[in-house]
């Protein structure tokens, strides 16, 4: 059993809107038609235009971990079921080009998620994010949409019990998509919480197993991200698991191992234990040893990175009292 990590931008809604440009797509596509149709009416289901009915609203009941009670006189499972039907997404995998996160598990010779592994889907916090991100879990589900779950953000208080094997799991994480260094803060802090989410923590039982594989598939998304995913599959080697990174270069057939470090996880508690809840402190660790990778000397103290922010809640480490800083 495998459990696979990806990282999903917004390539396929490019696909999506120019489904039927043959010279582009390096052929006729059966369901072009209807994908660009679906696309421009209501960005494939996502966007309902029912004044009663909104996107937030249709997620939660197709896909939320409590779905099942719908809104009146609408399913909104059944609905995209149907949706799916038309567009077939289960035959996306069967051709190179259509998106980068499809084209990465192609490479592994995959054509749909096996019924024994667990897939979780980052996504980031736009309309067209969130629909990118459920349709590539249909499309890697064999067209079921039934497969599919989705978290709409993560911190620390999200609670999630392991799905059986073969669901894909979409969440949407605030600030992937960030432009600045304060929302890639809010996104690492997020992927922090991901990996206390598959570890396991207080009374929280661990989505992975301690030997089972965890792959990041690193091709798709947004390219800024890549360092900030590699840092966490380095910090998931570091407390004891098998983390694989792969990213699949332009044109290759198959694709590449990253080389991941493994870090002392007592380093780690000694450097970031004195940083408060802002990720201050008006001091500076001891030994320096992740200076410029975690935190940055500022003055006589010192600040998190926006790794750093990851950092401190991966390993689990409490901030201290409040810096004057």
């Amino acid at each position: 059993m495998t459990v696979h990590l990806i990282s999903v931008g917004i390539s396929l809604a490019d696909f999506f809107s120019t489904a039927t440009d043959e010279e582009r797509w390096g052929g006729y596509i059966t369901e072009a038609q209807k994908i660009e149709e679906f696309w421009d009416k209501d960005r494939l289901g996502l966007a309902p235009a029912a004044s009663t009915r909104t996107e937030a609203d249709l997620l939660h009941a197709a896909f939320a971990l409590d779905a099942g009670v719908d809104l009146p006189r609408f399913n909104a499972l059944s609905f995209l079921q149907t949706l799916a039907d038309e567009v077939r997404p289960e035959t996306w995998t069967t051709r190179r080009g259509l998106s980068a996160e499809l084209d990465t598990i192609l490479a592994h010779g995959l054509r749909r998620i096996v019924d024994t592994d667990l897939t979780v889907l980052l996504c980031s916090d736009t309309p067209k994010g969130r629909a990118c991100g459920i349709w590539t879990a249909i499309s890697l589900a064999g067209g079921d949409v039934g497969r599919v779950l989705y978290l709409d953000g993560i911190d620390v208080d999200t609670h999630l019990e392991r799905p059986e094997n073969g669901r894909i799991v979409v969440v949407n994480v605030p600030g992937l998509d960030a432009t600045k260094d304060s929302e890639f803060h809010t996104s690492m802090k997020a992927v922090g919480h991901l990996g206390r989410l598959l570890i396991g923590h207080d009374d929280r039982p661990a989505l992975i197993g301690a030997k089972e594989p965890v792959w990041f598939h690193l091709t798709g998304g947004y390219r800024a991200t890549i360092p900030y995913l590699i840092a966490a599959a380095e910090w998931l080697r570091s407390l004891g698991h098998d983390a694989q990174a792969h990213v699949l270069p332009e044109k290759a057939e198959g694709t590449v191992p990253i080389p991941l470090r493994r870090l002392r996880p007592d380093w780690v508690h000694s450097e970031l234990a004195g940083f408060d809840s802002r990720g201050l402190s008006d001091s500076r660790p001891e030994d320096g040893l992740l200076e410029g990778y975690a935190y940055e000397l500022r003055g006589n103290g010192s600040a998190l990175t926006s790794f750093g922010m990851g950092m401190r809640v991966f390993f689990n480490i409490a901030a201290g009292p409040e810096s004057p800083l």
